[in-house]
């Protein structure tokens, strides 16, 4: 008989968590009461046929509590993105016309204060539209302590969720190693304790790695005046970093840096952080200004009062 993990291939939806449940199918003394639906699923069946089968391996008890949680609470929320497309579409559509409007291409993260106060807002909305409409999907599918639990005890829902996916994945999935996410992570970690002081564009990220240590460079992307007697050019806008709080989102610190503007290697002043981030080896430079080469990420009408 065909079961639901004998399709190789880590595209394969499912297949890391299928090899567990095999696992755990053939160490009980029993066939469980879920494994012949889990058996005859077909990979690329509908999330809702998963949903139900994930369901009855959480009500066997076969599984810990959070790793059951995980399983379908994860279906779930990968059913309610396919049919949040239509209604999120028009956030997702205002802000990305308002990223145009002022001149960069790409989605990119905001250092505090630096974002529109418009872009913020609908920026809110979306989430808070994601929020009851995942609500609502646990609740229409049976899922009504997880749904109050999501509603009023965001931390320990992510806990528990977090928990469960590490049972299939280990503390890290390889998904996560080849997106590098945990740099996402880092960037944003900079731009949580950054606040601007001037109209500022995303922050800009360059990095290499070398023997398994990283080299990231996290900077203020330029700004292209637009108008009156200042068109066209391009200045670099000021910030404030909170440095306490950025140390404290690493792991370990080795050691903390600030260097001067000046000759022979005159690469512009710069915070510098050397130690552990999220279990990796990072030297962390935070630069006032961007390389000479990066280009404008926003541009500026000097003729508005406000952006």
């Amino acid at each position: 008989m065909d079961t639901a993990d004998e399709t190789s291939g880590s595209d394969v939806p499912h297949a890391t968590v299928n090899a567990r449940l095999r696992a755990i199918a053939e160490a009980l003394p029993a066939t469980p009461p879920w494994f012949e639906a889990w058996a005859r699923l077909d990979p690329n069946a509908p999330e809702e046929d998963w949903l139900a089968v994930y369901q009855a391996v959480r009500r066997s008890g076969d599984l810990p509590d959070q790793a059951s949680f995980w399983l379908v609470s994860q279906i779930i929320d990968a059913i309610a993105s396919r049919d949040a497309d239509e209604v999120l579409g028009e956030y997702e559509s205002r802000m990305r016309a308002i990223e145009e409007e002022l001149g960069f291409d790409e989605i990119a993260i905001w250092p505090a204060n630096a974002a529109p106060a418009e872009y913020v807002q609908i920026h809110e909305e979306y989430y808070r539209v994601w929020d009851g409409l995942f609500a609502q999907k646990l609740e229409e599918f049976g899922e009504q302590q997880m749904a109050q639990l999501f509603c009023e005890d965001r931390p320990q829902f992510e806990q528990r969720s977090e928990e469960g996916r590490q049972f299939f994945y280990g503390p890290e999935s390889a998904d996560e190693c080849n997106s590098v996410v945990w740099l996402d992570r880092l960037v944003r970690a900079v731009a949580d304790n950054a606040v601007a002081d001037s109209p500022m564009g995303p922050l800009g990220c360059r990095y290499r790695e070398e023997d398994g240590f990283w080299e990231v460079d996290v900077y203020p992307t330029p700004v292209e005046l637009v108008g009156g007697a200042v068109d066209g050019e391009v200045v670099a806008p000021g910030f404030t970093l909170d440095v306490e709080q950025l140390r404290a989102a690493f792991d370990r610190i080795e050691a903390l840096m600030w260097q001067s503007q000046g000759f022979p290697n005159d690469e512009g002043p710069r915070l510098s952080i050397e130690g552990i981030y999220q279990g990796r080896g990072v030297f962390l430079q935070v630069l006032a200004y961007a390389p000479d080469d990066e280009e404008p990420s926003m541009k500026l009408n000097t003729t508005r009062r406000s952006l």
